[in-house]
C-alpha cells in the first residue's frame, strides 16, 4: 500500500467532508421550505363564556339551554343569536347526532351536548335555564344533565350544576351569574325561570 496510487490526501477527505456538510444543509433548506414552522395562536376561541349542557347519550330526548340577560335579550333554539350571545349547537338529542355511512349502516356519536357562547367582556348579569323540550315518545322520561359555566381567557370552570327532570315539558333553574367591570365572575343559585315568566308576561300584557 506504499504506492501513491492508493493514499489520501488530507485535503481530499476535507472537501469530501465539506461536501457533505453542504448537502445535508441544502437538504434541510428545502424541506423547511416544503413544510414552513406552523403558526402558533392563529386559532383563538372567539368566545369569553360558554355554557355548556350535557345529557344521557343513549337517550333521544331533546333538552335545550335559554339565556336571559339583564337587557331583557333572550337567547334559545327559537332565537339562537341576540346581543352577542350565540347558540352554537342545537342537540336534538339522538336524532341529528346519526348519519348513514357508505355500507348503509346507521352510525351515531353517543354525547348530547348543547353549548351557548357569550361573546362579551362587557358588564352584564345573566339568567340560565334548562328546558326539557322533547322526550320523542320514549318511555319514562327521567334523565339527569349536567350544565357548567365556563370562562374562556383564561380557561376556569366556574360553575358546575347537575339536574334531574321527572316529565317533558318541564324547566330547570340552572344558576345566574354576573359579570363586574373587573371581569370577575360572581354565581348565585336561582329560582327563576325565562320560559314560565315569558308566557306570564305575555298574558298580563307587560
Amino acid at each position: 500500500m506504499s504506492d501513491p496510487r492508493y493514499r489520501s490526501s488530507f485535503g481530499f477527505i476535507d472537501l469530501l467532508f465539506n461536501m457533505l456538510i453542504g448537502f445535508v444543509f441544502l437538504f434541510m433548506l428545502a424541506f423547511l421550505l416544503i413544510n414552513p414552522v406552523a403558526k402558533k395562536e392563529t386559532i383563538k376561541p372567539k368566545a369569553e363564556y360558554f355554557i355548556e349542557l350535557e345529557w344521557d347519550g343513549e337517550k333521544p330526548y331533546d333538552l335545550d339551554v335559554w339565556v336571559k340577560d339583564n337587557m331583557g335579550h333572550i337567547v334559545s333554539f327559537r332565537r339562537p343569536d341576540d346581543a352577542l350571545i350565540h347558540l352554537e349547537r342545537d342537540d336534538l338529542g339522538t336524532v341529528n347526532d346519526t348519519y348513514v355511512d357508505q355500507n348503509g349502516k346507521t352510525v351515531y356519536l353517543k354525547e348530547n351536548r348543547e353549548v351557548v357562547a357569550i361573546r362579551t367582556p362587557e358588564a352584564r348579569s345573566y339568567l340560565v335555564t334548562i328546558h326539557f323540550y322533547n322526550a320523542r315518545k320514549f318511555p319514562a322520561p327521567l334523565t339527569h344533565a349536567t350544565v357548567r359555566l365556563l370562562k374562556v381567557n383564561p380557561y376556569k370552570e366556574e360553575y358546575t350544576k347537575k339536574l334531574f327532570f321527572s316529565e317533558e315539558g318541564q324547566e330547570l333553574p340552572a344558576f345566574k351569574f354576573r359579570v363586574d367591570y373587573n371581569g370577575i365572575v360572581h354565581v348565585d343559585p336561582t329560582n327563576e325561570l325565562i320560559i314560565d315568566g315569558e308566557v306570564i308576561r305575555k298574558k298580563s300584557g307587560v
